[in-house]
C-alpha cells in the first residue's frame, strides 16, 4: 500500500524519547489528537527540539496504514512559550496539556485546542497563573461535556445545595446529603469559574484555592482518570495532593 501523506498542526501535549533516540509525540489540534514519531537523524526541515512540550507545530509526515503512527518527516515551529519551562509555570502547563490530552478524542478537539492554547498563553501573560490553571482546567472539563451540575441537586434536582458529590457529578441538597460539605464562598467561586466568561472569572480573587484544587483533583480522578501532573502542584500551590 502506498504511503499516505499528511500535513498536521497542533500543540505538543506529550513527548517521550525512546532508547533509540527517536521521539514519540502526542499533538492536539483542531481536529483532535494524533500521535507521531520522529526518527533520530532522519528529520528533514527541522530538528527534534522543535517537538518540545507545549510547542505549536506544523508537521509533514506519512503513514502506510490508518493505525500507524505518523512518521514525521518535517516540522516547523509555529509558536513557542519558553517561559512555560520555568518552575513556577511548568506544573500548571503540564496539568492543562495532560488534561486536554485525556479529554480529547481523535475526531473532536477544536474547543479543547482553543482553550488549551488560550490557557498556555494566559499562564505566561496573566499576573495570576494559578487562577488561570484553575479556570482553564474546569473549562476544558466543561468543553468535554463533563462539567459538574451546580444549579440544582445532581441527584434529585432540588435545593438548596451545600455539598459536592464527586460520583453524582455536582452539588447535592440537604435532603440527599451525599458528598463533601462545601462552603458558600467556594461554591460561589466554582459557579463563577464555570458560568462566567473566562476573562470575568479571572477578575475574581478566588480565595478558596486549596478547596478548589482538592475538588478538581478528586473530580478528575473519578470522571477523567489519573493525571500525573496533579502530583506536582504542591510545589506551586498551597494545596497538597496528599491532603
Amino acid at each position: 500500500m502506498a504511503p499516505r501523506y499528511h500535513l498536521r498542526e497542533g500543540i505538543v501535549v506529550r513527548r517521550s524519547e525512546l532508547p533509540s533516540g527517536d521521539v514519540v509525540v502526542t499533538v492536539l489540534g483542531l481536529s483532535g489528537k494524533w500521535r507521531g514519531v520522529a526518527r533520530k537523524g532522519k528529520l528533514l526541515g527541522g530538528n527534534l527540539a522543535r517537538l518540545s512540550l507545549f510547542h505549536e507545530v506544523s508537521v509533514q509526515g506519512y503513514r502506510k496504514r490508518d493505525d500507524d503512527l505518523l512518521l514525521i518527516t518535517q516540522v516547523e515551529l509555529s509558536g513557542a512559550l519558553p517561559a512555560l519551562s520555568q518552575p513556577a509555570l511548568y506544573p500548571y502547563a503540564h496539568l492543562l496539556a495532560e488534561l486536554a490530552e485525556h479529554l480529547a478524542v481523535d475526531q473532536a478537539g477544536e474547543r479543547l485546542y482553543a482553550y488549551l492554547a488560550s490557557g498556555l498563553r494566559g499562564l505566561v501573560q496573566h499576573h495570576d497563573p494559578e487562577a488561570v490553571a484553575l479556570v482553564i482546567s474546569w473549562r476544558l472539563v466543561q468543553q468535554a461535556g463533563l462539567a459538574p451540575r451546580l444549579t440544582h441537586c445532581a441527584r434529585c434536582g432540588g435545593g438548596p445545595c451545600n455539598r459536592f458529590d464527586i460520583a453524582a457529578g455536582g452539588l447535592t441538597c440537604d435532603r440527599c446529603a451525599s458528598g463533601l460539605p462545601i462552603a458558600e464562598a467556594a461554591k460561589a467561586e466554582l459557579l463563577v469559574m464555570l458560568t462566567k466568561a473566562a476573562r470575568e472569572a479571572l477578575n475574581e480573587p478566588l480565595l478558596e484555592r486549596p478547596t478548589h484544587w482538592a475538588l478538581l483533583s478528586r473530580y478528575l480522578a473519578f470522571h477523567v482518570g489519573s493525571l500525573n501532573s496533579l502530583g506536582h502542584l504542591g510545589a506551586v500551590t498551597a494545596w497538597s495532593p496528599s491532603s
